[in-house]
This record gives structure tokens, C-alpha cells and sequence, in this order.
């Protein structure tokens, strides 16, 4: 089978055959993606361009007697930087495109020195059109993750100062997602003193923890990632669950109970007998639990209990409120319930309740992430919290009444509440 070669990144252009100048973006067009152009869908081979005095660049060549040549470009629209040898590579690798097999692997860890846009559209690429085993992702700079959690790590410490700036900007993407973003925002609030913005960041990176997919990223890197989850879980009792979890992920160690469960919107099969009439599953350990009341009329009564915080000194804004995230998944697709249950003070413990129907068929409960408090909920649909104050018990719709009344007018909490009001 003849090989495609085609651009790797976004951006490519056009060298003169006589100067050597590189010329417009995409031929002008720099809001168009080279990778999906008809223009490259066969004709074409790999070659390292020269470029500058001794420099050469990833390109393109036309196969006819034209010489046509493109370049790839970075972000900024420079040439990408590739010897003879890279661009050897990357032909090697776009020969058995999208396959990569144990030799494939093993030549695309060798480009670990090259220049980072070539890495980084190499495995953006590949990542997009096919299932690149975990090794590959080696080549992306994990230092850079390395050098930034320290840095958050030394800000939370008692007394400590944040580190040195480093912006991963989207270079890790081809391996995780939903991680370097959350991580900048927290190291944002440290530096700029702006407990909220460092609350937020906290949060969200917690979670995104959850979900990382953690063979793609080296173990030094986990390690670090596991002391600064660690961190945040003695901050705030109420992280300490999702902290637990994010840890032993990263480690290795052995699974934390996970507040995760199959549900179906009728258990009829699985009864135990005619007569039955509910099923109870308490997930999760203390003092973090969630205790469902399954119906066979296809409802679910939710009661979350979570350890009580208490009055922090640290970087991390107080709350105004918390709310347990819950995720309900429907299996083969469809939309995701989301709901959040907002929690109020008994005794040692904060305490909330939701009743609501299932979606029919088969679905997963998700109730892991880390409680948020009203600001993280500030660009969430209102309409998206009213169905949770809606399902939620008396008391707890009451707690969310009270949060509201402590949030600006234009709030999405504040909106939900005020619809809710008028409903009643």
C-alpha cells in the first residue's frame, strides 16, 4: 500500500524554490487545518527542507517533476525544526499510518530531543487517528508538569511560596486532558494571592485526577502528581476522599472504595424475590458515603454524608456552600444527568438529599468528585441547577435557598432559586 503523507500540524507553507522565503499561512487561510486539505491526500513524500543557515525544517515534498515544497509550521507560524534523521522518522511512522507497532513505538521515543511542536503534532495526530500505545507519550515534556506541581506543591506548604512559573500551555494534550489547565489555574491563585481562583483550580484539578489516563504519564510525574493530591486532601477534609482516590490511582496502591454503581430504571431481575420493593447500597467509607434507595417504580433517593470542614487557614478560599457533584451515565450513549446535591450541617457531618427518576435502561452513578462550593457552580445553566433543587428533599432545597440569598443577582444559583421559589 502506497503511504499518505500529509501535514502533522495545522499549519503549513510554501517555500520558493528560488530564495528559500516560507510564504503565507495556509496560502492565506490561517483558520483552515493543512491536516484535512484534499490538496495533500496523496503525491507527496517526507523530506527535512532546508531552512535558514544550516537549519532545515519538517516539509513536505511533491513526488512529480514540480519540486513543490511545503513546510510545517508551530503556533507562531515558524517553520518546525527537523533534521534528516526526524524526518526519516516521521516518514517511518506515517508508512504504517495509523499502526504502531513495537519498532514503530520504539523509533518514536527517539524523537524525545527534537523540537517540541514536532512532538507535540506527531502524537496529536496519531492520537486523533489511532490508538498509539502508552511508551510514545514519553517524548512529551514532562518536565514542564514536573517543575509546575513542585512549584504549587512548595505554595501550599504552611508558610511556603510558590515556585518558579511554568507554562505547560497544551503541550501535554496528546496524552491527558483536563489536567495542565486546572494545575495553571491553582498555581495562578497561589501567586496572585486569590484564594477563590486557587479554590477553583484545586477543585477541578482533583477531579480531573479521576479520569486521567495515568499509564501515559511517566512515573516520576505520577509520583509528584500524588503528593500534591495528597496535599490537598489534609488542606480540606472535604477533598480527602477524591485525594484518596487520585492517589492510589497514581501509586498504584489499593483501591479506595469508589462511590460509583451500576443502576437499571427497573431491578426487577435482580431480586431477590416477588415481594421486594427497593434495593439499599451504601457506597463509599466513612465519613464519605452515599446511601442509595433503588425503587422497581425506577426511582432513586440519593443521601450523601461527608466529613464536616473545618474553618481553614490555608491558600483555599472558604466555601460559600458545598455541593456533592453527581454524574448519572447512560449505558450505549445519551445525554448525562448531572446533578449536585447541596449539603448542610448535622452534627459532625454535612448532610443532603435528592429523589429523582432514573433514565430508562442502564446507567452508571458517578459521586467521586470533589465537593464544590457556589463560585466553582458561577458558569453553570441555571436551568442545570434548578433540576437538582428541584429533586432535592425539603431541607436541602432549603439549604440551597439559603446559599442563594448570599450570591449576586445574576448567579446562577441565585437564578435557579428564584424559579424555584416562584414555582412553589
Amino acid at each position: 500500500m502506497t503511504p499518505v503523507h500529509r501535514p502533522l500540524s495545522a499549519w503549513i507553507a510554501r517555500v520558493s524554490p528560488n530564495t528559500g522565503e516560507v510564504g503565507l499561512v495556509n496560502d492565506g487561510d490561517d483558520r483552515a487545518d493543512a491536516r484535512e486539505m484534499d490538496y495533500f491526500a496523496q503525491g507527496w513524500h517526507r523530506a527535512a527542507v532546508p531552512w535558514g543557515e544550516d537549519s532545515y525544517a519538517l516539509g513536505l515534498v511533491r513526488n512529480d517533476d514540480t519540486t513543490e515544497t511545503m513546510v510545517e509550521l508551530d503556533d507562531f507560524g515558524a517553520p518546525i525544526a527537523a533534521g534528516a534523521s526526524a524526518a526519516a522518522i516521521v516518514d517511518q511512522v506515517e508508512r504504517r499510518w495509523p499502526v504502531v507497532d513495537g519498532p514503530t513505538a520504539e523509533m518514536i521515543t527517539h524523537l524525545d530531543q527534537e523540537a517540541l511542536p514536532l512532538r507535540y503534532w506527531l502524537l496529536e495526530r496519531l492520537g486523533a487517528e489511532g490508538e498509539p500505545p502508552d511508551e510514545v507519550f514519553s517524548i512529551l515534556p514532562w518536565d514542564m508538569l514536573d517543575r509546575a506541581v513542585e512549584a504549587v506543591g512548595a505554595g501550599l506548604d504552611p508558610g511556603g511560596r510558590v515556585g518558579e512559573l511554568v507554562e505547560i500551555r497544551h503541550w501535554l494534550t496528546p496524552a491527558v486532558r483536563g489536567l495542565t489547565g486546572p494545575l495553571e489555574q491553582l498555581d495562578y491563585g497561589l501567586r496572585a494571592g486569590d484564594p477563590d481562583i486557587a479554590r477553583l483550580g484545586a477543585t477541578a484539578l482533583l477531579t480531573s485526577m479521576l479520569d486521567v489516563p495515568v499509564s501515559r504519564i511517566p512515573e516520576r510525574s505520577r509520583v509528584r502528581l500524588s503528593r500534591l493530591a495528597a496535599a490537598l486532601g489534609r488542606i480540606d477534609p472535604l477533598y480527602r476522599h477524591t485525594s484518596r482516590i487520585a492517589v492510589a490511582l497514581l501509586t498504584n496502591q489499593s483501591p479506595v472504595p469508589r462511590i460509583r454503581t451500576e443502576l437499571h430504571s427497573s431491578f426487577e431481575a435482580a431480586a431477590a424475590s416477588e415481594n421486594r420493593r427497593e434495593r439499599i447500597e451504601i457506597l463509599g467509607d466513612e465519613p464519605h458515603q452515599v446511601r442509595l434507595v433503588e425503587t422497581r417504580a425506577g426511582r432513586l433517593r440519593l443521601t450523601a454524608r461527608v466529613p464536616k470542614p473545618r474553618r481553614l487557614t490555608g491558600p483555599l478560599a472558604e466555601r460559600m456552600g458545598a455541593f456533592l457533584p453527581v454524574r448519572l451515565v447512560r449505558r450505549g450513549g445519551g445525554p448525562e444527568t448531572r446533578l449536585w446535591i447541596a449539603l448542610s450541617a448535622e452534627a459532625d457531618q454535612l448532610a443532603g438529599a435528592v429523589t429523582i427518576t432514573l433514565p430508562r435502561g442502564r446507567s452508571e452513578l458517578r459521586a467521586d468528585d470533589a465537593p464544590v462550593g457556589a463560585k466553582d457552580l458561577s458558569s453553570t445553566d441555571a436551568n442545570l441547577l434548578l433540576a437538582s433543587l428541584q429533586a432535592s428533599t425539603a431541607t436541602t432545597a432549603q439549604r440551597w435557598l439559603d446559599i442563594s440569598r448570599e450570591l449576586p443577582h445574576d448567579h446562577p444559583v441565585r437564578l435557579a432559586a428564584n424559579t424555584f421559589e416562584e414555582s412553589l
